[in-house]
């Protein structure tokens, strides 16, 4: 039994040294308080796995899913402008366990990235991941959260770290 208690016990902390934060270099929260204003990447909801890179990260493939951009990196989204992203670029992606909840527009799990001046996380792009609404859960430079995002989104380097834009949805129907 103290064994099991051992075990669990390391668990939780690696766990938890996995997905330390890291100090806020972007805006705070408010900066993402009427997003359901801004471009609408996704113009129906997604469900599945389009890019292959998913796993069980953001709600999983039977989640639906709905992106949105502010207007600082609509253009670069839209595909009329190069990459990277400019500095001051949100994006933002709600998650919905089920049709149900996204028809209801129910608690919708939110993650954010926030595109940063040049040379704040070259570790990350210069992305900023947060987790949850409040902009709880940040992450930028080595610590846990930024290294768990950047691992996947290293895989979209190309398109500055974006896996979904309106391009690929265009590409993709």
């Amino acid at each position: 039994m103290k064994l099991k208690l051992i075990v669990m016990a390391s668990l939780l902390l690696s766990l938890s040294a996995c997905m330390s934060t890291s100090s806020p270099l972007g805006p705070d929260a408010s900066a993402w308080d009427n997003y359901l204003s801004w471009y609408k990447v996704t113009a129906d909801a997604t469900t599945g796995d389009p890019t292959g890179f998913l796993g069980s990260v953001h709600d999983g493939s039977s989640a639906f899913r709905q992106i949105y951009v502010n207007s600082i990196g609509e253009g670069v989204n839209r595909g009329t402008q190069g990459f990277p992203y400019p500095a001051g670029t949100i994006l933002l992606k709600e998650s919905f366990n089920n049709a149900q909840a996204l028809a209801d527009h129910r608690n919708p799990d939110l993650t954010i990235m926030v595109k940063l001046a040049t040379g704040q996380s070259p570790a990350t792009g210069d992305w900023e991941y947060i987790m949850g609404a409040n902009g709880g859960r940040r992450g930028t430079g080595d610590s846990g959260l930024a290294e768990f995002c950047r691992d996947c989104h290293l895989y979209a380097a190309a398109t500055d770290y974006n896996f979904i834009n309106s391009r690929f949805f265009e590409n993709n129907r």
